[in-house]
């Protein structure tokens, strides 16, 4: 971040925050992310993502993306646990469901603070067999 032009400062509460050298912006709590082209131009943040790849097992049953509105408050057990209460049809409505277990963590243990970066993204392999959707996908 610094040798890219911008600079952090611990802002007295928990987070680190990524401004640009001479302003009062974006104020990020991360070194990367999507979308942020002042954070991307004037501070060096990267929208270059942390990447780990890992061969799927039989046994694998979801596959979740979230950000760190859902993290902070939800170990990954717990998330899995929360989104396969609902059948593989339903993923929406259990993707649903892990975000507003994360809002309402987030309200109860924030004092009612702003909720401003909760994402879910779902995806069910449970439904999916040797590359090829199960039949009750195909129908």
């Amino acid at each position: 971040i610094e040798k890219a032009g911008g600079r952090v400062v611990f802002d007295g509460y928990a987070n680190h925050r990524v401004y640009a050298k001479h302003a009062r912006y974006p104020g990020l709590n991360m070194s990367r992310c999507l979308g942020d082209l002042l954070g991307h131009n004037e501070c060096g943040i990267s929208c270059e993502p942390e990447v780990t790849e890992r061969r799927l097992a039989p046994g694998d049953r979801v596959l979740l993306l979230c950000s760190d509105g859902v993290w902070e408050f939800i170990g990954a057990k717990e998330a899995v646990s929360i989104v396969m209460e609902y059948p593989f049809e339903k993923a929406m409505t259990s993707a649903e469901s892990l975000a507003k277990e994360s809002w309402d963590r987030w309200i109860r243990e924030e004092g009612g603070a702003i909720v401003d970066d909760i994402t879910v993204v779902l995806v069910r392999l449970d439904g999916v067999q040797d590359g090829h959707a199960a039949n009750k996908l195909e129908r």
